[in-house]
């Protein structure tokens, strides 16, 4: 896993206030903790972070953390806040990290291949998106790739069925399930035509209330 350098200002000072003042300047509020690390408030400039984000490994890059106080951290990005309208990063939780031991994390499953029961019309229908491995930080995957292609209609994949490399470790329960093709759903079709019998039925019933009615009305009509 490749390492990139990131700057970051210690922020001494907090409140709405302040955190406002953060971000009119182009940067989000961070925070700083884990490995022989005191928590500490930083400010990151949005743009590098999107630079970092950018690359091949995304958010499971290892992370030079250059602080203005001569403090450089390998650090993992934990978790990521975001505006659910603008997609805008509001905050950043940074974990220290010791690069000779060992961690547990969640990465990514990547579904690739075209599934066989897809072909013939079925739906892929997915679980957990995401395992928990332990590993060095330096041999942590940004994403796990998980082959459907030979899937029929009714067969699935879970967590045992993933191939892991020799240096990671399996942390999430093997039973859990990745991803299963399901038949195609054809209730609304059959829901559909059972309400255009009932429509049918209920105009011919509606046809022969009123013929009835009819021949009532001529034969009283006869009779006086």
């Amino acid at each position: 896993m490749e390492i990139i350098e990131l700057k970051a200002q210690v922020r001494k000072e907090t409140g709405k206030n302040r955190i406002k003042q953060v971000r009119a300047d182009g940067s989000f509020p961070a925070i700083l903790y884990g490995y022989q690390t005191e928590p500490t408030s930083l400010a990151v400039n949005s743009r590098e972070f999107m630079g970092l984000l950018g690359t091949q490994a995304g958010s499971h890059v290892i992370v030079k953390l250059l602080v203005d106080n001569d403090k450089t951290p390998m650090v993992m990005v934990k978790e990521i806040q975001r505006d659910p309208v603008r997609d805008k990063v509001l905050h950043v939780d940074f974990l220290s990290v010791a690069l000779d031991e060992k961690i547990v994390t969640a990465v990514p499953i990547s579904v690739i291949g075209s599934s066989a029961g897809v072909k013939e019309g079925g739906i892929i229908q997915h679980g957990i998106r995401e395992v928990q491995v332990e590993a060095l930080p330096t041999d942590l995957p940004d994403h796990l790739e998980l082959d459907i292609s030979e899937l029929n209609i009714g067969d699935s994949f879970h967590v045992t069925d993933i191939k892991l490399p020799s240096e990671l470790s399996m942390v999430t329960s093997l039973d859990e399930l990745l991803v299963t093709i399901i038949p195609p759903i054809i209730f609304k079709e059959e829901v559909a035509e059972e309400e255009v019998e009932l429509e049918e039925g209920e105009e011919a019933e509606g046809e022969e209330a009123e013929e009835e009615g009819e021949a009532s009305s001529s034969e009283a009509s006869e009779e006086s």
